[in-house]
């Protein structure tokens, strides 16, 4: 088979969805009907399945991340425009309904604004003190090494296999 035909083929394996961001709305109001209060909480995954009728991992990465962002694009509208008050906690989604889970939610967001006021003091710090100008003269990083490791030779492979089968012989022996 050629590179053509394989990929031919992976499009064809993925399934074509097209959601507009209303039906995305519609299922998401329904599904969290069932999903009010942290006790019944309801993971990334279930909203997906709700949302887009599939498994997410019937998709590969780039889809499902577009998807999923989609998602999470209409949960803040909702949440927004006061719809739907859906908030994240510990990796799972809840409609808020207790005092708590409220306050849990305005600590999130007093953080933000925290992390928000730093950020313009660290602004004004920069203008002031033309931190832009050793910025501009400065020198690029040294390149990072690579996370993946580089493949091994059929050679390397058999001289640690060969390694191997010694250390394992030699304790065989050893007993």
């Amino acid at each position: 088979m050629n590179k053509a035909q394989t990929r031919q083929k992976s499009k064809q394996k993925q399934k074509e969805i097209k959601i507009t961001k209303k039906e995305i709305k519609e299922r998401l109001i329904k599904h969290f009907k069932n999903h009010i209060g942290e006790n019944n909480r309801t993971s990334q995954e279930e909203i997906f399945q709700a949302v887009i009728g599939m498994n997410s991992l019937a998709f590969d990465g780039f889809t499902r991340f577009y998807l999923w962002e989609n998602i999470n694009q209409v949960i803040k509208e909702l949440r927004r425009k006061d719809k739907c008050f859906i908030i994240k906690r510990s990796g799972n989604y809840s409609v808020l309904k207790e005092q708590e889970e409220a306050d849990y939610y305005k600590s999130v967001c007093d953080r933000a604004i925290k992390n928000m006021q730093k950020s313009k003091v660290r602004a004004d710090d920069w203008v002031e003190k033309e931190k832009w100008k050793e910025f501009e003269n400065s020198e690029p990083d040294e390149p990072e090494t690579p996370i993946i490791p580089k493949p091994k030779t059929p050679t390397e492979n058999v001289d640690e296999a060969k390694t191997k089968i010694i250390k394992m012989w030699d304790k065989e022996y050893e007993n």
